[in-house]
């Protein structure tokens, strides 16, 4: 059997990475600070090992995510993630470890060559996942693709925190920043790396069938990253530029979390206002709701006939109470339209 393209391209992507991280753990045993001439035996076998593992788990859980591309659901993508970011992460503690413990003088080339591929490769391998090409219509796509925007900046911003503690600054060997503050910024940052794309995936996976529609759930993420995010991570490069003078922290994402905190509350807080500004006209604004809703149905309908293309279940579904609706008399369908707004 073939495979798919996206199974092609994720399996690229993560072998690649771990690839490259391989060869930078074994770079560090082979030239470290006892000087080897070639790296030893047991760094190659735990290296081979681990790799053969997860080449293994991975056969299983790309065909799982294939099958799910147009389900609302995501387990074998959010399974993959935690796999490969697990692996990732764990040779990443090791390459920090050997850096921050090596007698070399440092490479800055090299250091932010890692840096480069991480921010490359992660966010690609989370949009691979999200599976938003498949979406129809174009409307509902290109919906959900502005909101994998803000989770690819998030992902580029606990990068950067992270990439911190292995990036080389000359001129500032020593910044007095305690064993313990940077193990604490290391594991933080891993939490954040699995934890935000995994809910991201969920919520997205939700708009994946083209004609579904369900009550209103407000989305979990904004407030996620709100918190740990533009509040959190602020706290964290606000005091390493203050209080350690630390050269490493990224004015830009600094303005970047003061920008985002200050949008997302403003956002909130008119979202607030207009909950507590509806009076008795909020019936008549569900009517209207549900007739716009309807309308937003017929024109995705529209939309997928010209694409050439068939909108499974709720459309049919549709069609049938519309029918139903139509041959009603008017005295026996007061509740017609808001039964059939409910149910769609």
């Amino acid at each position: 059997m073939v495979p798919t393209p996206q199974v092609c391209v994720s399996t690229l992507v993560t072998v690649s990475t771990m690839a490259v991280v391989d060869l930078y753990l074994l770079e560090q045993s082979m030239m470290g600070a006892r000087g080897k001439a070639s790296p030893g035996v047991w760094p190659c076998t735990a290296v081979l090992l681990g790799d053969l593992g997860f080449l293994l788990a991975l056969r299983f859980v790309s065909a799982g995510v294939v099958s799910e591309a147009r389900s609302p659901r995501r387990g074998f993508a959010n399974a993959l993630w935690f796999l490969f970011l697990s692996l990732l992460q764990l040779k990443l503690f090791f390459v920090c470890q050997n850096y921050r413990t090596e007698r070399r003088p440092p490479d800055p080339l090299a250091r932010k060559t890692l840096t480069l591929l991480l921010s490359i490769c992660l966010p690609s391998l989370f949009l691979i996942l999200t599976g938003a090409e498949n979406m129809t219509p174009l409307r509902r796509k290109q919906e959900v693709q502005g909101r994998l925007l803000w989770v690819v900046v998030d992902l580029l911003d606990v990068l950067d925190l992270q990439a911190g503690l292995w990036e080389a600054h000359v001129g500032a060997p020593d910044l007095g920043v305690p064993l313990w503050a940077e193990g604490l910024v290391f594991f933080y940052c891993y939490a954040l790396l699995l934890l935000l794309p995994c809910v991201a995936l969920t919520e997205l996976g939700a708009a994946a069938l083209p004609g579904q529609r369900g009550p209103h759930k407000e989305a979990l993420y904004p407030w996620i990253s709100l918190v740990t995010i533009n509040v959190l991570t602020l706290a964290l490069r606000g005091t390493g530029m203050l209080w350690y003078r630390d050269p490493r922290v990224s004015t830009v994402f600094l303005g970047k979390n003061l920008l985002a905190l200050t949008v997302k509350l403003s956002s909130a807080w008119e979202k607030h206002k207009q909950a507590g500004g509806r009076g008795p006209g909020a019936r008549a604004e569900g009517e209207a709701g549900g007739s716009t809703t309807l309308a937003t149905q017929s024109s995705e309908q529209m939309e997928d006939r010209a694409q050439g293309k068939t909108s499974p279940g709720p459309s049919s579904r549709y069609q049938t109470l519309s029918r139903s609706h139509v041959g009603l008399d008017r005295t026996d369908t007061s509740l017609g339209p808001s039964f059939i707004t409910h149910e769609l």
